[in-house]
């Protein structure tokens, strides 16, 4: 499995959620399966809504957990539980770690440039140390 940090200089919160379009945008195009767990349901649907118009040549099918149809589309996008079926891409916007990292096999944080977020995201980093994962970080 692969975990990757995403480190962002930038304190501004809609450069997290254009960073996460972006990875998000790069995995659908290698034909993943991506879920993408926010920190709010506010946030989600920002998200959400980015994802229809970050880029005027791009179409990425995704939907907010709860709606849209059956089966889903390969982007879905949450705030609370992580799906059972969830285990292909995680891209974690929440400030706590998934519970079951194992089960996926790629993991993504993308970590804002606010000292909250950054300490949430060393947690992180230790909980997936410790917990024996080969982590990366980026600093973009």
């Amino acid at each position: 499995m692969e975990i990757t940090f995403y480190v962002l200089a930038d304190t501004d919160p809609g450069k997290r959620l254009t960073t996460a379009c972006r990875i998000i945008e790069k995995a659908y195009q290698q034909k993943h399966s991506i879920y993408v767990h926010a920190a709010s349901r506010q946030e989600a649907e920002q998200l959400d809504e980015l994802l229809w118009s970050f880029r005027a040549d791009a179409f990425i099918p995704h939907h907010l957990v709860g709606e849209g149809p059956t089966p889903p589309p390969p982007v879905r996008i949450g705030w609370e539980r992580i799906p059972p079926e969830a285990s292909d891409l995680l891209v974690n916007l929440h400030a706590d770690a998934p519970p079951e990292p194992k089960r996926f096999r790629r993991i993504v944080e993308i970590v804002g440039g606010e000292e909250p977020m950054r300490e949430a995201a060393r947690q992180h980093w230790r909980q997936y140390k410790q917990q024996g994962y080969a982590v990366a970080s980026h600093n973009l």
